[in-house]
């Protein structure tokens, strides 16, 4: 996937690693770079962390994960690992976890399952690029909780299937070009909704999370399906309810009446989507289950409309970079709008909404000095990496002009959109989309945050954002 902005700074993640990490051993423990000639996997160190770090792994990573929502944020316990500082927490276990055990992989056993912590950037960067063989983006969990609204979709896909609905979502979604082939009809969807949503607060008006999501799912709606798909809630209401169980993945019973009626809906949807919209681009081969490729961008949908609700408090924060992006909402014409888009991103690596990438190994595995069968789950912790100030200069702070210069591109350990052959396939579509909504909706407008945490500071910025408790005002338009 082409680098967004002009930078010159090389990408580390679509390039080889000179780390010596990894080798994928088949069933006889082929030794993996790194390793003295000959050895083999049964001479690799299998030891995990101790039992109290076992436990602070959990307290402080694992379960305020699973308590967030990893398919639907759950407004409650989201509200209450933010307050305690949760990422704050996670990230320092991970740190020390690392200085004591070393770079690679650190193999867990939870729950019966075999899994293993990454806890070096370039290891992140070698396990996307090989995906996904040996490494699957489609684990148990993950098809468990996709079962649920799109079993058919590209993620969990079998390995015959996979390139030919991987290819078709390229088609439609166009990665790679900063401006959509339908960018002209994508701009029309998000000026309106934009536009209604303005004229629906009025001056005074107290724009919250409730309000601002239901705008945001409404151009989703029309972005994949076109206009006339704005007004369609029951699609949304049922994609949320199946969210909701998706977040217990295979504990929970798929519920199959909803399921089948929000799949028959997507149907219609997509025999009836109109010139312009994504899901127009869409084939209809045998096989190919264009409803549930488009299941899963309303579902990547909900992710942006969190985005480019904490980017209206990065937009009324203290930093510099809030100023500039501001002005280039107000005098900047056309498609393309880069400090705009990379506000987005930013609000994406300083508050991830994909709270854990996992990839699971097909087969076994010699990572550095320590061996992972077949069926491992690699766990990504997206903060750690995203706000490492070991490695990032501007971790804690507003700085948009990373995306613009290279460097974010460039490090291995950020991926708010993953990358590599898995790689989200709608970023750039969903850039254009949030970029060219964010730009109407506070163009010759006062927009202020007015909820209790007052704006941003210039630097050292949270390592939590609650979006359901921001509010902002939006007056204007300015004379």
């Amino acid at each position: 996937m082409t680098s967004i902005g002009h930078g010159t700074g090389k990408d580390l993640r679509e390039s080889p690693q000179d780390a010596g990490a990894l080798g994928t051993g088949g069933p006889g423990g082929e030794a993996g770079p790194g390793e003295p000639e000959g050895a083999g996997a049964s001479e690799a160190r299998t030891d995990g962390p101790e039992a109290a770090e076992t436990a602070r792994l959990l307290a402080t990573v694992l379960v305020p994960t699973l308590a967030r929502g990893a398919v639907v944020r759950r407004p409650l316990t989201e509200g209450l690992v933010c307050a305690a500082g949760g990422d704050r927490a996670g990230a320092s276990t991970l740190r020390e976890l690392r200085e004591r055990h070393g770079d690679g992989p650190l193999p867990l056993r939870l729950a019966g399952r075999d899994a293993a912590l990454v806890l070096a950037a370039e290891d992140v960067g070698r396990l996307l690029r090989e995906t996904p063989e040996p490494f699957s983006p489609g684990g148990r969990e993950k098809r468990g909780a996709l079962a649920h609204f799109q079993p058919h979709g590209v993620l969990v896909s079998e390995r015959e299937e996979r390139p030919r609905r991987r290819a078709a979502n390229e088609a439609a979604l166009a990665p790679g070009h900063t401006i959509h082939p339908d960018g002209a009809t994508v701009a029309a969807q998000a000026d309106e909704e934009a536009l209604a949503l303005a004229a629906a607060l009025g001056d005074g008006g107290v724009l919250d999370w409730a309000r601002f999501s239901a705008s945001f799912d409404a151009l989703a709606r029309r972005v994949v399906f076109g206009p006339a798909a704005a007004a369609d809630r029951r699609t949304t209401e049922l994609l949320r309810r199946l969210r909701s169980r998706a977040n217990w993945s295979y504990a929970a019973p798929v519920h199959r009446s909803a399921r089948s009626e929000f799949l028959q809906r997507m149907r219609e949807n997509v025999a009836g989507a109109e010139p312009g919209s994504l899901a127009s681009g869409l084939g209809s081969e045998e096989g190919l289950r264009p409803e549930d490729q488009a299941a899963h961008w309303l579902f990547a949908f909900d992710a942006a409309a969190i985005s480019v609700f904490r980017s209206l408090a990065l937009l009324t924060s203290l930093s510099p970079g809030a100023h500039a992006a501001r002005e280039e909402a107000e005098v900047r014409e056309g498609l393309n709008l880069p400090l705009l888009r990379a506000t987005l991103q930013e609000s994406v690596r300083l508050w991830p909404t994909t709270l854990v990438v996992v990839r699971e190994s097909t087969r076994e595995t010699v990572w550095r000095d320590r061996v992972f069968p077949a069926g491992t789950a690699f766990l990504v912790v997206s903060s750690y990496f995203h706000r490492d100030s070991e490695r990032l200069s501007y971790a804690d702070a507003f700085a948009p002009e990373v995306w613009l210069d290279g460097r974010a591109e460039g490090d291995p350990g950020i991926l708010p959109f993953s990358y590599g052959p898995a790689g989200c396939p709608g970023r750039d579509a969903v850039l254009l989309t949030a970029s060219l909504f964010l730009r109407t909706l506070v163009r010759g407008r006062d927009l202020a945050r007015v909820d209790a945490r007052g704006p941003l500071p210039a630097s050292g910025l949270p390592s939590s954002l609650n979006h359901f408790a921001l509010r902002f005002t939006l007056d204007g338009p300015r004379s």
